[in-house]
Parts: structure tokens; sequence; C-alpha cells
């Protein structure tokens, strides 16, 4: 599970390691807010495309609410499915209460703070803005996106065309399921 570490602090560099990258991070001065450097593999690809929002509410597990400047959007996770809570035509798939169970921990444990990226695509054919969610946690950033497929939470889906991280969402995917982690566990 991709949990980063700081383990050290100078000025307004701080770097952090988890067991699978190295994130180094700088606090932004104008917001506090930490933002990667670009040194690893899961880093935002562009730092000035980077959006601040809040979480409002998470919906299931790969779909959360986000007030961005106070206007709320629907948003889908790029690059990953969770298991569906809401079926129109049946019970939740396995899964779907944990992944959407975790998927709220995280938000919580940055206290909604996040940033959005986006790949190609604006919205998905339901209109959902499409994006990669980056946590802002106290002690660095962490895409959920790769932390749910990581845990064995999600599935990793290529949706072309974005595809930015896909190989990072594929890796975490097959490092998962190598080791029986979440739905690659329960799920038959």
């Amino acid at each position: 599970m991709l949990i980063a570490f700081v383990i050290g602090c100078s000025g307004t560099a701080c770097t952090g390691v988890s067991p699978m990258s190295t994130t180094v991070a700088s606090r932004d001065t104008s917001t506090g807010s930490f933002r990667p450097t670009p040194s690893a593999t899961s880093v935002p690809h562009s730092l000035t495309s980077l959006i601040d929002a809040t979480v409002v509410r998470v919906v299931d597990g790969d779909t959360i609410i986000v007030d961005i400047d106070g206007s709320q959007e629907r948003l889908r996770l790029i690059g990953m499915n969770t298991p569906e809570l809401n079926k129109p035509d049946g019970p939740a798939e396995c899964y779907a209460t944990e992944a959407t169970k975790r998927t709220q921990e995280l938000v919580d444990a940055a206290n909604g703070r996040v940033q959005l990226e986006r790949d190609v695509s604006e919205s998905d054919q339901y209109g959902r803005m499409l994006r990669y969610v980056w946590l802002v946690n106290p002690d660095g950033m962490q895409m959920l996106n790769e932390a749910l497929v990581e845990g064995g939470f999600a599935r990793a889906v290529t949706y072309r065309p974005d595809v930015k991280y896909q190989s990072i969402l594929n890796r975490e995917q097959n490092d998962a399921k190598n080791h029986n982690l979440g739905l690659w566990n329960v799920c038959h």
C-alpha cells in the first residue's frame, strides 16, 4: 500500500519514501499545500495544471462530488473501476461496499482536500468530470486512483484516450493480484 513517510524536511522541501516510489514535495507558500516535484512514478505530470477542490461526498468507490470554487461537480476517477455499489438492476457487486468505504477513508485522511488533474477528456458519456484525484495529505500527496488499485479496491481499466498514468495503474493491479489483495482475494 502506498504510504508516504516524511523522512526529512528543510525549508520548503520535504522528501517522502514509500515502498513503491519516492516522492519529493515542496510546500506552496501561497496555499500551504504540498506539491510534488516530478521525480518519481506517481507525481502529477504538470504541477501547473492542478486544480484545488474539496470532496463534498463520496458516491461510490470511483465517483465523488467535488466543490471547485463554489461549484459542485460529479467526478469519475480515471483509469480504474471499482465494483458497482448502486446498480439499478440488482444488488451491489462484490467488494463495492469495501471500495466505497476505502475511498471515504482516504478522502477523510486528507480532510477532503484534493487537487485534480485532467488527462485528455473533460467528461465521460454521463457528463461526469474525468480526473486523477490527488489527495493533499499532511505528509505529501497521494493519487487516490492509484491507492485504490494498489490496495485491491479497484481494477485498472484503460479508457482511451485518457492513459497518462495507465502503466502505473496496471503495475499496481498486477501487484495487488499477485498478493491476493482486496477484491482479488474475495471476488471470484
